[in-house]
């Protein structure tokens, strides 16, 4: 990691707006310097990395040379939020006048810079002085290994479950459905880490017997260090009991034992740590001797011992070689054909991969991932082996074959997989906003013909090809939506991050101080950060806990700012002058100081903060004032003025976008208000992505139209507002062979109904995502919906007024992945034909109450999931479970 910080480094330096700012102050010369001498450091220290040194003598050079590395980007970085990058060329002499005026008002920073380089040049001298008179040589020859570069993965994600644990499962099964024990038992799976527990508990949660037995499921993440009220609200939320944020643990406890009372509940506790959990929820389960059941995983025979002492906990065990084989051979040849001579050849190195991962799931899936991305060949996969020490005991195996995976990692790779240290245990990380603050950190460099975010998102899958990473769910276009990280997996990015300065987790006022004082990094999991001390040169700061954000403002250099948490109060003076902000996430109540009586919404101080930002890429902002149920926020209209915007979310609050606007980078608005001065001129965004827009009755909708029309790039539009059907004849606008997402909301102002046209080529026809919500239609439009060939997602909500009939024909919605059917209260009749949306896997109703049970709902083979709230009387829920035997999971309420 240590070349990794040094190469980031050098890249900043030799940024061409960099250079050219350093060139205006005449300073270029000193830097390049150090700029040539670092790039002979990184040479040594990529021999570091690569041999992954023992040596105390050369982990303290490294060491040193990285701290310096640091320094420079301080130096640097603070020299230019001192002075201005970008002057205006001059027209005259008057202009010329004033560009060296400004040049010398800027001297005694330019002085201070001067002689901070020949404070770090004499520095880098002694070091280097001092690893001669030490001995520290080099540390070999370079292997001659090219990396490969970064490429999106074209296989599919691997399921690394696929094999095993039937034997496994079945014991679990007959535990739990055991008839001879009829109070409530606690079954425990326990086994080392990486072993795959979840997993198993995952099959055992979903296996058809246990779905039929129980009334109740429920499950249930335990983080290492886990607070109660968390625990209730995850039971409560499934529970669907209202998650009140002034409710109290006590009052969570009372109502979840109603809700399990009377009724054959199984709820498990993923990951449980400590018996402390007993004492504490124990409470909320009522023992009916009715043969409910708990069921935990656990890394210690203690606790599984502690949590049930008289039934016997169940050791998950490694597996067998030959599963250990499939497994993973189904990581590093996703498409390997037994049969050829070119896996002939690496039988044998296979059983000695198989071997060192000692039967554990977790590192074979991790191990076939690093192989994955290797030249199928055998002297390829000797280089790897020959990496990996033979003298690991167990306990150690998984670990070393993690941090074998990592050392492979390319230097970007290494920063962007580190940044999974910041999150909490068990989070389900937005995968959006992860490759956003990748951006705004700039760990991503510049591809040709792609944007930052692509790049990006290609490093994000290519960490879940190496296993690394796991995706919890895609967006409609296959894109990842959320991810989340193992546990061991996490442990290591927390200890890399730690060891590198690159990012340190508060998550106790404890906390080593000494390492928070200098930490680049901080990522703040305790709600007691108000008085948190942090380094003048932090860079990133991500609050996941706490009401109050920490006070930032002496922090000149941050880039990063998110808070998870809605905040009970945001003082946004403090982020004023924070000229290097790239990122900013912030959501809650405005701080009354930032008000009064003649600027109630805050709009002055919100205008001189975000004046500020000059480089700001990632705006998202969704601020209420205190006192006050409805949004108040008002977006100044200088912050259309910063051209480097690339993202931009407003919250609920719609503020308008002024028509003249420009911004070149924009690829993301969301939420923005159209205009009625667009008669006279339209906002200029070139490169928009995704629009999320309010259409006002006071501006005509052939202006909107005209605005829509100069998004030829635009990928996903939202639209709400009152409207004519005309909306939907898109074919005239550039953006209808691109457009993929379509959300239309229409609001009745007049009292009229909307209308919708019924020709199907009126849509743009490479629509994946459709949503229409309150839309009047005279006739079924399932039959012209079907021929969008390519949609996966479908939602209607609060459409068909008057018709009582809804037909899907055979071979129609050939693509539809996923149906959400909301709140069509005169629906009765819904006719599916068999061969009618032959892959559909997911299906919600609700509040069609009207909704005779579809018969057609046996041909839906592939369906996975069915939610039907309002499903009637007990008669139609015992219905619709007869046609839906097939169905994994179904939820009737």
């Amino acid at each position: 990691m240590a070349e990794s910080i040094v190469k980031f480094v050098l890249s900043k330096l030799t940024d061409v707006g960099v250079k050219k700012a350093l060139q205006l102050y005449s300073v270029d010369d000193q830097v390049e310097t150090v700029t040539r001498q670092l790039g002979w450091i990184q040479a040594f220290m990529k021999d570091a990395d690569k041999k992954q040194i023992t040596s105390e003598r050369q982990k303290h050079w490294v060491k040193e040379m990285r701290d310096v590395a640091y320094l420079i980007e301080d130096v640097i970085d603070t020299f230019l939020s001192e002075v201005p990058l970008k002057p205006q060329k001059p027209t005259g002499m008057m202009e010329s006048m004033n560009k060296k005026l400004k040049i010398t008002k800027n001297l005694p920073v330019v002085h201070k810079l001067v002689d901070e380089i020949t404070q770090i040049k004499k520095r880098m001298d002694e070091i280097e002085t001092s690893r001669l008179r030490f001995g520290i040589n080099t540390l070999g020859e370079d292997s001659g290994e090219i990396k490969l570069p970064i490429r999106p993965p074209v296989l599919p994600d691997i399921d690394p479950n696929v094999v095993g644990f039937k034997k496994d499962r079945d014991n679990i099964v007959k535990e739990l459905l055991d008839e001879t024990t009829k109070r409530c038992s606690v079954v425990s799976i326990w086994g080392v880490g990486g072993l795959g527990k979840t997993t198993l508990a995952q099959k055992v949660y979903n296996c058809d017997d246990i779905k039929t037995q129980f009334e109740l499921r429920i499950w249930v993440a335990i983080s290492q260090k886990f607070e109660l009220i968390d625990i209730l609200r995850k039971v409560a939320k499934q529970l669907q009991l209202s998650i009140d944020p002034s409710k109290q643990s006590s009052d969570f406890l009372t109502e979840i034992y109603g809700s399990f009372r009377d009724k054959k509940y199984l709820i498990v506790f993923d990951d449980v740590w400590t018996d402390e959990l007993w004492t504490q929820i124990g409470a909320a389960l009522p023992n009916e001797n009715n043969g409910s059941r708990v069921l935990i995983t656990t890394r210690s025979s203690e606790v599984a011992k502690d949590a049930d002492p008289t039934c016997e906990p169940y050791k998950l065990g490694f597996l067998t070689k030959e599963l250990s084989v499939e497994l993973f051979l189904k990581k590093a040849l996703p498409n390997h054909d037994p049969n050829k001579s070119t896996f002939n050849d690496l039988c044998d190195i296979t059983d000695q991969f198989v071997q060192k991962c000692g039967a554990l799931p977790l590192a074979l899936v991790v191990l076939g991932g690093l192989l994955s991305r290797k030249p199928c060949n055998y002297i390829a996969w000797s280089k790897v082996l020959q990496t990996m020490s033979w003298h690991a005991n167990d306990g150690k195996k998984c670990s070393e074959i993690i941090g074998t995976s990592y050392e492979d990692l390319p230097f970007a790779l290494k920063s962007c997989f580190l940044y999974f240290a910041a999150f909490p245990e068990d989070r389900d990380i937005d995968a959006e906003s992860l490759i956003r603050m990748w951006v705004a950190e700039g760990f991503i460099p510049q591809e040709n013909n792609k944007t930052l975010e692509e790049t990006a998102e290609s490093y994000l899958e290519d960490l879940v090809q190496r296993s690394l990473v796991q995706v919890k769910s895609r967006h409609f276009d296959g894109s990842i939506e959320h991810c989340c990280i193992h546990d061991l997996l996490r442990d290591l990015a927390i200890q890399k991050a730690k060891e590198d300065n690159f990012l340190v987790v508060y998550s106790h006022p404890d906390c080593d101080q000494q390492s928070l004082s200098r930490a680049r990094r901080v990522a703040v999991h305790h709600p007691d950060c108000d008085k948190l001390v942090m380094s003048q040169n932090l860079r990133t700061l991500l609050c996941f806990h706490g009401k109050v954000m920490p006070n930032c403002s002496k922090q000149k250099l941050l880039k990063v700012v998110s808070s998870n948490t809605s905040l009970e109060s945001i003082d946004v003076r403090m982020f004023e002058g924070l000229c290097q902000l790239r990122y900013l996430n912030l959501r809650g109540n405005l701080s009354e100081k930032c008000t009064g009586p003649d600027d109630k919404y805050g709009k002055r101080y919100l205008k001189k903060v975000l004046g500020t930002m000059n480089c700001i890429q990632t705006l998202n902002v969704d601020l209420a004032i205190c006192g006050q149920t409805f949004r108040t926020f008002i977006f100044p209209d200088c912050g259309w003025n910063m051209k480097t915007l690339r993202h931009v979310w407003t919250g609920q609050t719609y503020p308008e976008l002024p028509p003249s606007t420009e911004l070149s980078n924009l690829q993301t608005l969301s939420l923005v208000t159209t205009n009625e001065s667009w008669e006279t001129r339209l906002p200029h965004l070139p490169n928009l992505r995704t629009l999320r827009l309010l259409h006002q009755k006071s501006c005509s909708w052939m202006v909107v139209a005209n605005f829509l029309d100069t998004l030829k790039n635009l990928i996903s539009l939202y639209v709400r507002g009152s409207f004519s059907g005309d909306i939907f004849d898109m074919r005239k606008f550039s953006f209808y062979q691109n457009l993929q997402s379509l959300t239309l909301w229409f609001e009745n102002y007049e009292g009229t109904p909307n209308e919708m046209a019924t020709d199907v080529f009126m849509l743009p026809p490479h629509l994946i995502y459709l949503e229409i919500h309150n839309c009047h239609f005279q006739q079924d439009i399932m039959p012209v919906l079907e021929n969008l060939h390519c949609l996966k997602r479908l939602k209607l909500l609060g459409v068909n007024k008057t018709n009582r009939k809804m037909r899907c024909s055979a071979k129609g919605f050939n693509q539809l992945e996923q149906l959400r059917l909301f709140l069509i209260t005169v629906l009765e009749d819904w006719e599916i034909e068999k061969g009618a949306m032959p892959i559909l896997k997911n299906l919600d109703i609700y509040g069609c109450f009207k909704l005779r049970v579809p018969q057609g709902l046996r041909h839906l083979t592939n369906l996975q999931k069915l939610e039907w709230w309002g499903v009637g009387d007990e008669g139609m829920a015992d219905e619709v479970r007869q046609l839906c035997k097939h169905v994994p999971s179904l939820i009737l309420i």
